[in-house]
């Protein structure tokens, strides 16, 4: 009888768990096209009635849709802080944009590693790629993203990329975006929020 070694059962694994990110990464990419083709990306009011349109699982899909920004900048980032501000106040909306940009900036950082360079010059426009890249060389790059994801200063989106291209290890990545990420989304989220009342309240006057 048959008995599948550990070696065997972990090569099994890793197989498919690469095979469900390129499934799910595909999926992203369908959903993606879709929504550009059906106009839904077009404005704030139109992610905010999509969005809206999922009900209890609105939440999950402004996770999906700020998860999808890093990947794939389909709209303007303001876009999505303001919908969820919109939809969920400004701590839902901070929270979902939060965990949705934290996970797409692992996601870009894991897919840069894989993929490697041609991935990353595929993916990233040209030019960002040629300005940043000699950033990943310098001594103090570490230093350079940590400060650029918490402004940001910089297209922060890019760099993740290309930190996955340095020999920065995984966890000193993720404790940097965690981290460093978070506080700026809270207050863009506020922002967001007391502009939305500001203009609720004038036309209340009116």
């Amino acid at each position: 009888m048959y008995t599948k070694t550990p070696e065997a059962s972990s090569r099994f694994l890793q197989k498919f768990a690469r095979c469900t990110v390129i499934a799910l990464f595909l999926l992203l990419i369908l959903w993606i096209l879709k929504g550009i083709s059906d106009g839904t990306f077009r404005s704030l009011e139109s992610v905010r009635s999509y969005i809206a349109g999922f009900g209890i699982f609105g939440p999950l899909m402004l996770i999906l849709l700020q998860l999808s920004q890093v990947i794939f900048p389909i709209l303007p980032g303001a876009v999505g802080y303001a919908a969820g501000a919109v939809l969920f106040g400004w701590f839902g909306g901070f929270l979902c944009s939060y965990i949705g940009i934290s996970a797409g900036s692992l996601l870009a950082f894991f897919l840069a590693r894989r993929y490697g360079a041609s991935f990353v010059k595929r993916h990233v426009p040209a030019a960002g790629y040629d300005k940043y890249i000699q950033w990943t060389d310098r001594k103090g790059f570490l230093w350079f993203l940590a400060v650029s994801i918490f402004l940001p200063i910089a297209p922060d989106d890019l760099l993740c990329f290309l930190a996955g291209l340095t020999k920065i290890s995984a966890k000193k990545f993720c404790f940097i975006i965690l981290v460093m990420k978070p506080w700026f989304l809270l207050l863009y989220s506020l922002f967001c929020a007391h502009v939305i009342q500001w203009e609720f309240l004038k036309n209340f006057i009116r």
